[in-house]
C-alpha cells in the first residue's frame, strides 16, 4: 500500500486551527517538533514478505514527562524515527513509548530525553466552544519551517477515525485549511492544547478535524500503567425509537424515550446482561433520546460518547425497559473480541500458513487492502461482504476467525487446481475452521490420502493430494522465497 502521512484512508492529514493572542507563540513554537518516520509495511498478498521502506513526515509536541505526543498514523510501522526539535537542524532518534491505533494517538521518547530539559511542555485545555477560534501548529508538506493556520470550530460530534477505519470517537471540525504534514501537531486555544490535528475529509473542501482533549485524556489515563488497553465497547447494535407506535408497542410511557437493542454481540460487555428487545432509557444518569443522543456540554451527542468516557474494567450504569419492567443495571466494560479483524493493522506482521503451495490467512481488513487504494470497489465481493455485513446477519460469527485460502504458489501438486480467486474456507476434511490454527491441525493431524478444502459455497471445493503436498512443500517454499511455512 502506498504510504503517505498526508493521505491515509479517509484522509489522515490534519486540521488547522486558531488560537488567541501572539503572547503564547514563543513557548508554543519551541515545543512543536517535526517527525520523520522510515516505515515499512508487510505485504498481505505475500505475508512472509515486506514492502520497501518509505519515509513520511508529521508533527508532534512536547508534553510532561519529557515525552512527545503525536498521531499513531505518523509513527506506525516505524523502522526508524527521527525527531527535529524547533530551530535545531539535527535529527534525534526516538522510539514509540505507547500507541493507540483506535484513537490515533502515540507518545514518543527521545533516545536522549535531556534534550527536552529546557523545552516547556504544553498544557491541555478543555473542549473549545463552537464558533471559537483555534490555531494549529505543525510542519505541512514535510517542510522544515514551522507553520500555523487559523480556523473556527464549526462542528463537534462523533466521527469515524480513518487510521483504524473501525473506530468512531469525538472529533472537532474546523474550517481551517488542510495541510498535509500537520498530523500530530497541537491545536491551541488560549495558550493551551485543545486537540491534536489528525485528518481531513476527501469530500469536503477547507474542512479538517482534530482529536479533542477528552480523547487525549482517555488515552493518557489508559497508558498510565505503561501499556495501552484501548476503548471498551458495549457490544450492541441499536436502533432509534422515533416512531410513536413503536414506543407504545414497547410499553414506553408518554414522554419516555430510549433506543432499542437489536443485537448483543457474543463475548461483549453486554452479553448476559442486556437482551435483544431491551430499550435503553438512560446511561450514566443521562436520558437517552429516541434518536440515540444525550445532552452534554449544552449540545446533543451520540450516547456512545458516554461509553467512550469509560476505561476497560469500569462500569456503565444503564436504565433499561424490559418486558414492561424498568431495571437498573451495571455493565463492566471490556474489549470486544474480534474487533481487531475489522480494523486496519499496524505494527505487526501478518499471520499465515503455507502448505502444498496453498496460502492460508485470516480474513481481516488488510486482506481487502491488497486490492489497492480503491479496495472498497475492487476487492473480492464475497470477502468484502463477509467482513462488512456477514456478522450482522449471523452474530455468532463475530468471535470466529474467518480463514481465507488466499492464493496458490503454482507447483505440480496444485497445477490443475481451480483457484482463480480467494476462497473463504468453511471446513477442511469435514471439520469446521474457526481459526488459522485449525488449518494447521487439519494438515498435520490427519493422514488420509486427500485434503478436501470446502468453501462457504457448497459447490466450490478443492482437493489436494496430502502425500504429494508433504513431499513438495519444502521445495515450493524455497522456490518462492518463503523463509518459513507459518506465522501464527
Amino acid at each position: 500500500m502506498k504510504r503517505t502521512w498526508a493521505v491515509v484512508g479517509a484522509l489522515l492529514l490534519c486540521a488547522s486551527g486558531a488560537a488567541s493572542s501572539g503572547a503564547f507563540a514563543a513557548p508554543i513554537e519551541a515545543s512543536v517538533a517535526r517527525i520523520i518516520n522510515y516505515a515499512q509495511r508487510p505485504n498481505w498478498w505475500a505475508p512472509w514478505d515486506m514492502q520497501p521502506t518509505r519515509a513520511g513526515s508529521g508533527s508532534g509536541f512536547v508534553v510532561s514527562g519529557k515525552k512527545i505526543m503525536t498521531n499513531a498514523h505518523v509513527v506506525s510501522d516505524a523502522r526508524l524515527l527521527m525527531v527535529f526539535l524547533n530551530n535545531d537542524p539535527n535529527p534525534h532518534p526516538a522510539k514509540v513509548a505507547v500507541i493507540g491505533h483506535d484513537c490515533d494517538l502515540a507518545v514518543l521518547e527521545l533516545a536522549d530525553p535531556s534534550l527536552l530539559d529546557k523545552i516547556p511542555p504544553l498544557e491541555f485545555g478543555g473542549l473549545p466552544a463552537l464558533r471559537s477560534t483555534v490555531e494549529t501548529y505543525g510542519y505541512p508538506a514535510g517542510g522544515a519551517q514551522l507553520s500555523s493556520t487559523r480556523g473556527v470550530v464549526s462542528r463537534i460530534e462523533t466521527q469515524g477515525y480513518a487510521h483504524s477505519s473501525a473506530d468512531a470517537h469525538l472529533a472537532v471540525q474546523t474550517d481551517a485549511a488542510i495541510n498535509p504534514g500537520n498530523s500530530g501537531g497541537p491545536v491551541i486555544q488560549d495558550g493551551k492544547v485543545v486537540g491534536v490535528a489528525f485528518q481531513g475529509a476527501q469530500a469536503l473542501q477547507g474542512v479538517g478535524f482534530f482529536i479533542p482533549v477528552e480523547v487525549i485524556k482517555h488515552f493518557l489515563d489508559d497508558v498510565a500503567d505503561g501499556k495501552y488497553d484501548g476503548y471498551p465497547d458495549l457490544g450492541v447494535e441499536r436502533s432509534a425509537m422515533e416512531s410513536p407506535a413503536r414506543r407504545k408497542r414497547m410499553g414506553m410511557a408518554d414522554g419516555e424515550s430510549g433506543i432499542y437493542v437489536e443485537t448483543v454481540w457474543p463475548g461483549s460487555s453486554a452479553e448476559g446482561i442486556l437482551r435483544k428487545g431491551d430499550v435503553l432509557l438512560a446511561a450514566q444518569g443521562r436520558v437517552v433520546a429516541n434518536d440515540g443522543s444525550v445532552e452534554m456540554d449544552g449540545m446533543r451527542f451520540s450516547v456512545g460518547r458516554l461509553f467512550d468516557l469509560l476505561q476497560v474494567g469500569e462500569k456503565l450504569k444503564l436504565k433499561v425497559l424490559r418486558e414492561g419492567k424498568r431495571l437498573d443495571v451495571e455493565i463492566p466494560m471490556k474489549l470486544l473480541p474480534g474487533r481487531e479483524r475489522r480494523a486496519f493493522v499496524y505494527d505487526r506482521k501478518p499471520r499465515y500458513f503455507v502448505h502444498g503451495g496453498l496460502v492460508f490467512a485470516p480474513l481481516e481488513m488488510e486482506t481487502l487492502r491488497v486490492y489497492g487504494d480503491n479496495w472498497a470497489q475492487t476487492a473480492d465481493k464475497e470477502l468484502l461482504r463477509e467482513i462488512r455485513v456477514g456478522i450482522y446477519e449471523t452474530p455468532e460469527l463475530y468471535g470466529r476467525e474467518r480463514v481465507v485460502l488466499l492464493r496458490k504458489l503454482d507447483a505440480p501438486v496444485n497445477a490443475q487446481m481451480d483457484l482463480d480467486r480467494p476462497m473463504l474456507v468453511e471446513t477442511i476434511d469435514g471439520k469446521r475452521i474457526d481459526r488459522l490454527e485449525d488449518v494447521v491441525a487439519a494438515f498435520e493431524g490427519d493422514k488420509s490420502q486427500f485434503v478436501v478444502i470446502q468453501s462457504t459455497r457448497p459447490e466450490w471445493f478443492v482437493v489436494l493430494d496430502r502425500k504429494q503436498a508433504d513431499e513438495q512443500n519444502d521445495e515450493i517454499l524455497a522456490a518462492y522465497g518463503v523463509p518459513k511455512d507459518r506465522n501464527l
